[in-house]
């Protein structure tokens, strides 16, 4: 603002100036005219060039910035989800999209820590999952390599392969009034697709005792409300049925 003062007294200065040598009386010395207008003359005295239009100063453009990465073991969606793949729990494609498969294993992760049963990302959850370190104890231990597991009580299917645990599966199993029979079962039967019974629709089924299976629908809430059935969320359903077999142990526990 200082320097813009300086440049406005200049001008004025030199057009009072212009102003005293137009009054001069005869014979007194005139200084020579200058070469360029009163325009110019501002120009030059403004800093702007002359013989076009002002020079309207123009913002700087915009730099980009790339956001800081965020800190290590920081509760991204992407962390959460290869944590929780790690610890075994389903959770589909890991992506970073916080989807249903991503719910699901939100969902068992909370079943069987006793966590409010959300299934979702939200408050302290993403922390809670990344301070995780440790893998369930098998309800059976030191039974069959290749097993399915069901805990009743917190709801979650166990399935383990070659002798290690390979997925934990939020379940909904059978209500009070029409519970899922307890003990040590295999699969006796193999249905693929959709079907109808006397339990309700079935997708995929892995019939373990009579009439009741382990099986794919499109409602697996967060508590018991089958016929009997055990309950998979549905995209765990298509693949379900490659990692088991006629005569897999299946055991059921809880309740």
């Amino acid at each position: 603002m200082k320097s813009k003062t300086v440049r406005f007294v200049a001008v004025l200065a030199a057009v009072a100036t212009s102003v005293s040598l137009a009054g001069t009386p005869a014979g007194a010395q005139t200084p020579p005219a200058p070469a360029r207008g009163l325009g110019a003359l501002l120009g030059s005295l403004l800093g702007q060039p002359t013989g076009g239009p002002p020079v309207i100063p123009q913002p700087a453009p915009a730099v980009a910035t790339t956001p800081a990465p965020p800190p290590p073991g920081a509760a991204t969606p992407l962390a959460v989800e290869q944590h929780l793949a790690g610890l075994r729990y389903f959770v589909g494609a890991v992506d970073g999209v916080v989807d249903n498969d991503t719910a699901s294993g939100i969902m068992a992760f909370q079943k069987v820590h006793g966590l409010p049963r959300t299934g979702e990302l939200s408050g302290d959850i993403g922390p809670r999952i990344m301070a995780e370190s440790g893998l369930p104890a098998p309800l059976v231990p030191n039974s069959d390599a290749n097993k399915v597991e069901v805990d009743l009580t917190r709801q979650v299917l166990f399935l383990y392969e070659n002798g290690g645990l390979s997925q934990i599966i939020p379940v909904s199993s059978g209500t009070a009034q029409t519970p899922t029979p307890t003990g040590s079962y295999r699969v006796i039967r193999r249905a693929k697709g959709w079907e109808t019974s006397d339990l309700g629709r079935l997708y995929n089924s892995q019939y373990f005792v009579g009439g009741y299976a382990i099986h794919g629908s499109p409602s697996v809430p967060n508590y018991p409300a089958s016929h009997g059935c055990i309950r998979l969320p549905m995209s765990v359903a298509e693949w379900f049925p490659d990692h088991v077999s006629l005569g897999t142990p299946v055991y059921v526990l809880g309740g």
